[in-house]
């Protein structure tokens, strides 16, 4: 498979290619999807030309490095002869996508790397998505989501005056075209830690749009959380539902966290103890909105991945912050020791999991049940915020303070044992193989 060979059509018409879910359009979307795919061009075609040149013509910095083409059609079903007259005489493969879908880009990623010709099928629509897959054409396997990557030989059995869909319905049907089911892709994403099915269905009507969006807010959320962001899943949903229709990005609202994290720790080293909780417990939501705007509008880039990083140095500060308070005002003249432990334990947790991921492909939190219960109440930045909160609402912030750091400690044992326990599994099953 050479993705470089292949052509990418998007037919697109107003008003439907142009529905808006969670502040960006359906052909705004795909076109997203597609650069982060390495998609460099692509050629839409659409009997709305006007319409569809003005949504372009709009500045949109997450789909910049993808060149858009747009040629004209006639109105009406789209028939082969459409494709047949726009192919590129150079390309060998050609992925064709209805541009007035909403598509999981792990579908289209599916078709893109597809080695033989094959459509986008879903032989078990989850009860959620039912209402917006009605108007699917309905196949013999399932329903015909309507991407599709064509090669060279399947094009040579178009016919040029037949409507193109139903071609690819009877070849699916018949068995000339391989199918990818969306029901049988796989579903788990590592850095989220959860099961998210992929979806493909057509643009919602008006009354479905809300059902709409709420499937796509839901491609937001991680999974395995612990206590404290369970609580903060809803109102991060929430605010990220009003938050997608407005031009801010991610990394602005990672600029903003920063600076109001950074307010916590003048809070911590000045004795505002409770001022910097409050600060702190903030901090938590707001830490949340950035992801889930980049993954719910496309709007992921490289950079993002220093996103947590950049978190780890404000929780140190905060935890730096409030051991010089604590120790220079006496309260707790052993702090630093405990900071130094509180830090030698988070180092301990982190590579722990990093080494678990490499052995297992999956994140430590998530591996076992074990695991996910024990994520709930592990040491985090959410759980030792929640301790910090009940030292200041009983006046005990010294003997809190020494409560995160033990419980720091507790939790690095905890996922060291777990990181033994998975090496010693898998130096065990490579012995049995002859690894």
């Amino acid at each position: 498979m050479n993705r470089a060979d292949t052509q990418i059509i998007l037919l697109a018409d107003a008003p439907n290619a142009l529905v808006e879910l969670c502040g960006i359009t359906l052909l705004e979307r795909l076109l997203r999807i597609l650069q982060r795919l390495d998609a460099t061009r692509a050629l839409v075609i659409s009997a709305t030309p006007g319409a569809i040149r003005g949504e372009l013509a709009r500045r949109s910095w997450p789909r910049e490095k993808i060149t858009v083409d747009i040629a004209t059609r006639e109105a009406g079903a789209v028939a082969g002869e459409t494709l047949i007259q726009n192919l590129s005489d150079t390309a060998q493969r050609h992925l064709v996508i209805p541009g007035a879908i909403y598509c999981d880009a792990r579908l289209l990623a599916a078709l893109y790397e597809s080695d033989v010709s094959a459509v986008l099928i879903d032989s078990l629509v989850p009860p959620t998505a039912q209402s917006l897959v009605e108007t699917l054409p309905q196949a013999t396997r399932g329903k015909l989501c309507g991407p599709a990557l064509l090669t060279r030989d399947s094009l040579s059995m178009l016919s040029s005056t037949a409507p193109f869909f139903d071609q690819l319905r009877d070849w699916a049907d018949n068995g000339k075209i391989g199918v990818i089911d969306a029901a049988t892709q796989p579903d788990y994403i590592v850095s989220m830690r959860r099961h998210l099915r992929p979806l493909c269905f057509s643009a919602p009507d008006p009354e479905q749009a809300d059902l709409a969006e709420r499937l796509v807010l839901n491609t937001g959320q991680n999974g395995t959380l612990d206590l404290p962001a369970y609580l903060h899943a809803p109102i991060e949903t929430w605010i990220i539902s009003r938050l997608c229709r407005t031009r801010v990005s991610p990394n602005q609202i990672t600029l903003a966290g920063l600076v109001f994290g950074s307010g916590a720790t003048w809070a911590f080293a000045t004795g505002h103890v409770a001022l910097g909780t409050i600060i702190a417990l903030t901090f938590g939501i707001i830490d949340g909105l950035d992801g889930k705007q980049a993954r719910v509008k496309i709007e992921t880039t490289s950079r993002g991945k220093w996103e947590h990083q950049l978190d780890t140095v404000i929780e140190y500060s905060w935890w730096t912050a409030l051991a010089y308070y604590l120790s220079a005002s006496g309260q707790l003249p052993s702090a630093f020791y405990f900071l130094a432990l509180l830090l030698g334990s988070d180092l301990a947790n982190r590579e722990s999991k990093r080494r678990a991921k490499i052995a297992t492909g999956r994140l430590l939190d998530d591996l076992t049940p074990f695991d996910r219960i024990f994520r709930l109440v592990s040491g985090r930045r959410n759980v030792y915020v929640w301790i910090l909160a009940g030292g200041v609402l009983f006046g005990v912030v010294p003997r809190a303070y020494i409560a995160i750091c033990l419980w720091a400690s507790l939790s690095a044992v905890v996922h060291l044992a777990r990181w033994a326990a998975i090496s010693r599994a898998h130096r065990g099953l490579g012995s049995q193989v002859g690894i």
